[in-house]
């Protein structure tokens, strides 16, 4: 499963504390358990305090959100699919890329399915000692994934792919910019995703909508909006995405979806505009959930967006929800 990311060399994963690869390169265990195949490299993401409330409840916020995501979102998704290809769930393999504190794989596992998760944040690996997952967490660069070919039936990215290619400052509020290899560089990491997935595989992107023009994800602090032009901002909207995968030739299908099993308003009903608009925006949602409207998930009309990418042209029987007669 595992491979070099610098030279594509394959790797025996193995019980000492390194890793060692025939290209001299040597890979680190971390204190978790898994592979550091970013020794040194780490990004700088937060400084974990276990000690500060504030922090706490906005980790307590996350984990709820990722927990509620992955039972009421994902597993259906995975079932769905393993059914209609007759496929064990057992026997799938999956691949959280961005997977943060690590809670989506440790849910995954305890439902007996194979996953696995990458990131590069130094907070994150800490976060890792807290999972009975831990040695199925891998830190790796999302550009040079660190498994080899044709490996995982899913993958999963959930609010990755904005960050790829830009240049981020914190010290006043929260400003981005796009590097001039940020195409380049969001380019290579669907082309990664892509390679490690095996042909029948599915890809599940989710991010906030770069047509819509407020962000509530990047806006300083929790739940605050960020108002953006769609032109040149961080993040990228569905016509960007699909430009991606139409490159490499691979004869993707893009299925748009509403967010309305994603989100859960946890940060933004913090404050007052969340608690007024809120309501009206989960019912917006629910049309958008429509089969006959679903094509509106892909426009300016939805402030976030989720993707499934697949080579299979029948995936819309398993990729939505069954509605009942």
């Amino acid at each position: 499963m595992l491979q070099c990311p610098h030279c594509n060399a394959g790797l025996t994963d193995r019980k000492e504390p390194s890793l060692p690869c025939s290209c001299d390169r040597v890979f680190p265990r971390l204190r978790s358990g898994g592979w550091d195949f970013l020794p040194g490299e780490h990004f700088p993401d937060f400084h974990l305090d276990l000690a500060d409330p504030a922090q706490q409840e906005l980790l307590d916020q996350e984990a709820a959100g990722v927990s509620w995501r992955v039972e009421s979102f994902i597993l259906p998704m995975i079932r769905r699919y393993s059914e209609e290809l007759g496929l064990s769930e057992k026997s799938l393999e999956i691949l959280d890329c961005g997977c943060g504190s690590g809670i989506s794989v440790e849910i995954l596992r305890a439902h007996s399915l194979a996953a696995f998760g990458i990131d590069a944040g130094n907070a994150r690996q800490e976060q890792w000692g807290q999972r009975s997952s831990g040695r199925h967490l891998h830190t790796a660069n999302a550009l040079h994934l660190p498994f080899r070919d044709l490996t995982f039936d899913v993958i999963l990215s959930s609010g990755l792919v904005e960050h790829i290619g830009i240049h981020e400052e914190e010290s006043a509020g929260y400003r981005s910019r796009r590097l001039p290899d940020c195409a380049a560089q969001r380019q290579r990491f669907v082309s990664e995703l892509v390679r490690v997935l095996k042909p029948d595989g599915f890809i599940l992107l989710d991010h906030p909508n770069g047509d819509f023009p407020a962000d509530f994800w990047h806006g300083g602090a929790a739940g605050t909006i960020r108002w953006h032009f769609s032109s040149g901002d961080m993040l990228p909207g569905f016509r960007e995405i699909s430009r991606y995968f139409g490159a490499l030739e691979s004869g993707f299908r893009l299925l748009p979806f509403s967010p309305v099993h994603r989100l859960r308003f946890n940060q933004v009903s913090g404050h007052w505009y969340g608690r007024v608009f809120s309501p009206f925006i989960r019912a917006w949602l629910r049309v958008m959930d429509q089969p006959a409207l679903r094509f509106l998930a892909r426009t300016f009309v939805n402030p976030y967006l989720v993707t499934v990418a697949t080579r299979q042209g029948e995936a819309g029987r398993w990729a939505y929800p069954k509605r009942s007669a």
